[in-house]
């Protein structure tokens, strides 16, 4: 049977519009899951960015909790791992440190604390005890100077004016030293260690009725804890 060329030229009409209505049906498919795809990246993403800080902040935690109950080598194992991708967060830097120090790694828990206190340097906390570290590597003058900055902005803290009669007396300045334990006194006034430390002085200027005084102080204080 002939086909005439007007159906001819039909059928190649439909047959095209087909084509493309195939084609196109294609085309958007793909577009679909393209952003369908590209959503679901960007949600894993998120994801795992979410996941990333709750498990640091899982780790930080537990690092803590480790330090508060004297776990020194497990809490510095858990808080290195923090520490790698929060080089800057001042409570890893500052409990890492810490442990460090306890376990007589005295140099690296120095650096850690350092780089805490560069961080915030208005944290007594670090003052105090990067002070102390000092003081524990012999670095006496650079004791004096952190825990003297720090006084500026926190003059009532015990710890700190303590920590600086220590540093003082290991310098062998006997006076700066009492006036640094005398401080400390009159902020806590029922500690034991401050008559002891007063007492030591004391001795060291050759006034040991007034030493024995506040060695017995000490005891009585130290007696009544008990």
């Amino acid at each position: 049977m002939m086909v005439s060329p007007e159906r001819k030229a039909g059928v190649a009409r439909n047959g095209s519009t087909v084509l493309d209505e195939l084609g196109y049906l294609f085309y958007s498919s793909v577009q679909v899951l393209k952003k369908i795809s590209s959503r679901a990246i960007q949600g894993y993403c998120n994801l795992f960015s979410v996941d990333s800080d709750l498990r640091l902040h899982y780790f930080l935690d537990k690092g803590i909790r480790y330090t508060e109950r004297g776990r020194y080598a497990q809490a510095i194992a858990v808080l290195e791992r923090v520490v790698l991708e929060r080089p800057q967060d001042l409570e890893t830097l500052f409990h890492l440190g810490f442990c460090l120090l306890r376990e007589d790694r005295t140099e690296e828990g120095i650096a850690l604390l350092t780089r805490a206190e560069q961080v915030d340097g208005t944290d007594a906390r670090i003052s105090s005890v990067l002070g102390m570290a000092y003081i524990q590597a012999e670095k006496y003058e650079a004791a004096v100077a952190m825990l003297e900055k720090a006084l500026v902005g926190n003059p009532d803290n015990f710890n700190l004016h303590y920590r600086l009669g220590l540093a003082y007396d290991k310098m062998a300045d006997y006076d700066k030293a009492l006036e640094a334990f005398q401080t400390a006194g009159r902020l806590r006034p029922k500690e034991p260690k401050v008559y002891q430390s007063i007492g030591f002085i004391l001795e060291q200027q050759g006034k040991r009725d007034e030493a024995v005084d506040y060695f017995k102080r000490a005891m009585q204080l130290a007696e009544g804890r008990s």
